[in-house]
C-alpha cells in the first residue's frame, strides 16, 4: 500500500470504560509533534481529494443481492495480511468465515500522552460505534470495564513502540510475530486490528486488539477506531471493488456505509457458522443475500 489503514490477519491481524487504563510511554517522543503534523497535513489532502466522505448513504450506491455478495466474499472470506512465517505479509488468500460467538466486550486503554478532553472524545466514538456494529450485526457489543475480550488502545507512537509487555498481558500467549506487527507499524500503517481465534475456529475470535494512533486528527481517528472495530468484527478484508465502503484502499470513505452494515448482517446470519469454508458459504450466500437486500 502507498499509504492504507494497517489490518492484518490470523492469528489474524486484519492489523472505555468508565474508568479506562492509561498506558505509561516508553520515553519521550521527540518526533511526536512531527508525527501529529504529517497526520494532518495527509488528512486535508485527502479531504481536499474528496476522500474521507462522511455520508453512510451515498447517492447511486447499488446494494443488491449480487453486489451485496460479491463484497462479501471479497472482504469476509479473505485475509488482506497473514503473521505466518513471523511477519505480516500480504496474502488476499481464501479464508474461513471469521466472526464472534461470545458477546463482544469492549475496553478502550489510552496512552499518557492523551489529553483527558481527547479521550473523552474517543470514549463517546468507541460508544457511538459499539452501538452501530450492535445494531447492524444482532450480536452484543459493549464498552465495559469487565473483562473485556476486544481491547482498543490509543497511544502514541512512542507509547505503541513499547507495548510489548502490556499486548502479552492482555493476550497471554500472542504470537511473537503479532506482537511485532504492532510494535513495528510504520507511520503508513494508520491503524491496525490483531484477532486471535479460538483452538477451535468453531469457537469463533476469542480476542482482538485495535491500536489507533494518538497522533491523528478527527476524521482519520474516527476512520480508524469504524474500520479497525469492523474489522475486528470479521470484515477482515478490503477489495478495491467494494462500494460504497469503508473496506476500500481508495480511502473514499471514512465512515461504515450502508454498505458495510449490510455486510455485517450478512456475516451474523444464524445461517452462518464461524470456520465455514468459503465454497460452503458460497453455497447459501445468495439467499441470505436476498434477505438482507429486501431489507435494505
Amino acid at each position: 500500500m502507498a499509504f492504507g489503514w494497517g489490518e492484518a490477519a490470523a492469528q489474524q491481524v486484519t492489523a472505555s470504560t468508565a474508568t479506562p487504563a492509561n498506558i505509561a510511554a516508553r520515553s519521550a517522543d521527540p518526533t511526536g509533534s512531527r508525527l501529529a503534523a504529517y497526520y494532518r497535513q495527509l488528512e486535508q489532502q485527502l479531504v481536499g481529494q474528496g476522500s474521507l466522505r462522511q455520508d453512510r448513504r451515498p447517492r447511486g450506491a447499488r446494494l443488491g443481492a449480487s453486489e451485496l455478495s460479491a463484497s462479501f466474499m471479497q472482504i469476509a472470506m479473505r485475509s488482506e495480511y497473514s503473521l505466518r512465517g513471523g511477519g505480516a505479509s500480504s496474502t488476499g488468500h481464501a479464508a474461513p468465515l471469521r466472526r464472534w460467538v461470545e458477546p463482544v466486550r469492549l475496553g478502550v486503554r489510552f496512552g499518557m500522552s492523551v489529553s483527558g478532553a481527547q479521550q473523552r472524545a474517543d470514549m463517546a466514538t468507541v460508544r457511538q460505534v459499539a452501538r452501530r456494529l450492535q445494531t447492524a450485526s444482532g450480536h452484543p457489543v459493549a464498552v465495559t470495564a469487565n473483562s473485556p475480550n476486544f481491547h482498543v488502545l490509543i497511544v502514541s507512537d512512542a507509547e505503541r513502540a513499547g507495548l510489548g509487555p502490556t499486548l502479552r498481558q492482555l493476550v497471554p500467549g500472542l504470537s511473537r510475530a503479532a506482537v511485532s506487527a504492532v510494535t513495528g507499524m510504520g507511520r503508513n500503517t494508520f491503524c491496525m486490528v490483531v484477532a486471535v481465534p479460538g483452538r477451535d475456529l468453531a469457537q469463533g475470535y476469542v480476542q482482538a486488539i485495535a491500536i489507533v494512533r494518538a497522533e491523528h486528527p478527527p476524521r482519520m481517528r474516527q476512520s480508524c477506531i469504524e474500520e479497525e472495530l469492523a474489522q475486528g468484527m470479521g470484515l477482515a478484508n478490503d477489495s478495491p471493488s467494494a462500494w460504497p465502503s469503508i473496506f476500500n484502499d481508495d480511502e473514499e470513505f471514512g465512515v461504515l456505509t450502508r454498505h458495510d452494515e449490510l455486510l455485517l448482517q450478512i456475516l451474523y446470519h444464524p445461517a452462518l457458522r464461524p470456520g465455514m469454508a468459503p465454497h460452503q458459504v458460497q453455497s447459501v450466500l445468495p439467499g441470505i443475500a436476498q434477505q438482507v437486500a429486501a431489507r435494505g
